[in-house]
Order: C-alpha cells, then sequence, then structure tokens
C-alpha cells in the first residue's frame, strides 16, 4: 500500500465523514454567517479540549512513570491532575467573564470609544462625501454604514480580548498563581498522611528543645545549625522541577 492511499484512509476519509455530519455543517454555517459567539466559543473550546487531553496525558504518565519512586507517584500524579482541572476552570471562566456584553462594551468604549464618537464621524463624513465615489452618499445611510463598521470592529475586539483572557490571564498568570501555594498544601497533607499511615510522630520542635539541658546549649546550636545544609544539600539541586527531588537515586 503506497502512502498516499494510507494518508487517504487514515485522514482524508475520517475527515470527509465528519464534514458531512449535522455538527460539521451546522458548524460551517455558523462560521459562514460570522457568528462571533460561535467562533470565539469553538476557539477557547478547542485550547479547553487541548488541555483536558494534555492533562490526562501527564497523569497517566506519571502514574506509570519508573523514575519516581511508588510511595510519591500519586502525590505527583495528584498535582498534575490539580493543574489540569485549575486550567481549564480557569480559562472558561475568563472566557466567560471577559466575552459577557456589560464587559466587552466597557472596555470597547474605554479603549476604543474616541474612535467612534459623535465628533469623529462627522469628520468622517465629511472628508467621505468630498470624494467623488461618495459625493451622492447621505448622511443617514453613512451613519448606518459607519454603525456597522464598529459592530465588526468591536466583534473582533471581543474575539481577540476572550481569547487573550482565557489563553494567557487564565492559564500563564492565574493558574500559577493558584497551583503554587495550593501543591504545598497537597504535599504537607499527603505527607502528613503518609507519615500517620506508617506509625511516624509528627515532630515537636518545642518538647524537643525544653528536653536539651542547657549545659548543651553549645552542642545543640552545632546540631541545629547542620541540619539545614544537610537538608538543602539533600534536596537543593538548582531546578524548580517539583520531580527532580521525588527522583530515585
Amino acid at each position: 500500500m503506497s502512502g498516499l492511499n494510507l494518508m487517504e484512509r487514515m485522514i482524508a476519509k475520517p475527515l470527509g465523514w465528519f464534514s458531512n455530519t449535522r455538527i460539521a455543517r451546522h458548524a460551517g454555517n455558523q462560521v459562514f454567517n460570522n457568528n462571533r459567539a460561535f467562533i470565539d466559543g469553538l476557539g477557547v473550546g478547542s485550547i479547553v479540549a487541548k488541555d483536558g487531553l494534555g492533562c490526562y496525558l501527564y497523569v497517566t504518565q506519571s502514574l506509570n512513570n519508573k523514575d519516581i519512586p511508588d510511595d510519591k507517584r500519586s502525590f505527583v500524579a495528584s498535582l498534575d491532575l490539580t493543574n489540569g482541572v485549575l486550567m481549564i476552570a480557569l480559562q472558561l471562566l475568563m472566557f466567560f467573564t471577559v466575552s459577557h456584553k456589560v464587559c466587552q462594551t466597557k472596555m470597547f468604549d474605554k479603549i476604543f470609544g474616541k474612535m467612534f464618537d459623535r465628533p469623529i464621524k462627522k469628520a468622517y463624513y465629511t472628508i467621505a462625501k468630498n470624494q467623488p465615489d461618495f459625493a451622492g452618499m447621505e448622511s443617514i445611510k453613512f451613519a448606518r454604514e459607519f454603525e456597522k463598521i464598529r459592530g465588526n470592529v468591536k466583534d473582533a475586539f471581543g474575539g481577540v480580548t476572550s481569547l487573550v483572557a482565557a489563553s494567557i490571564i487564565g492559564k500563564r498568570v492565574l493558574v500559577p498563581f493558584i497551583a503554587t501555594p495550593l501543591a504545598g498544601t497537597v504535599e504537607k497533607k499527603m505527607k502528613a498522611r503518609m507519615d500517620a499511615k506508617n506509625g511516624v510522630q509528627p515532630e515537636n520542635n518545642d518538647s524537643k528543645d525544653k528536653s536539651q539541658p542547657s549545659m548543651q546549649g553549645g552542642m545543640k546550636d552545632v546540631t541545629t545549625s547542620a541540619q539545614p545544609a544537610q537538608v538543602a544539600t539533600q534536596f537543593d539541586t538548582g531546578s524548580t522541577n517539583l520531580l527532580d527531588k521525588y527522583r530515585q537515586k
């Protein structure tokens, strides 16, 4: 079987079948009619679908990664799942917030309002009616066409800002801001559960310090000062990857 026939069977035929389905035809009609809300929703929907698939692959990879110890895999997978859920949720939240009519009107008027106000429209009409091609244009017709241009610009502005809010602000700004402290909280809770399961008693620094005699203060200071250096040597690898400290030596 030639490469062209294989490509036709694997790509061309499935796409041809999908293009004739009711969903694809409906989507094509909405795009052809320049339905801006549908187009914007289709764009953010594709991003969310991609992140959902990526979340599934990351969690599956973490659960089957042999480089991670068995007792740490569930924790790493839970972090991947938390990060993926946050990405999807915040992207949808930002999209529906920014794409709302009230929010779009305020942002558009704030940024481009002066370019479509009454004095600018009069100036445009004065310039247009002095041109040979628009010499007989009435002011009412010009006003209708001017409003159409304003509506098209506002639709394009809404599409760009909605996708930017979802993919940049929601995914790249808010998700790391929330996921980073949340990861630390999850790690502490899972470590406490593992210690309780293994019968390890939590450390109590106050009782440990009170049990030390005062004459051994010098020895306690040396031991205490040596612990951070040991911990830093063990875990500080100069990398921000959460998997580094769980890799098997």
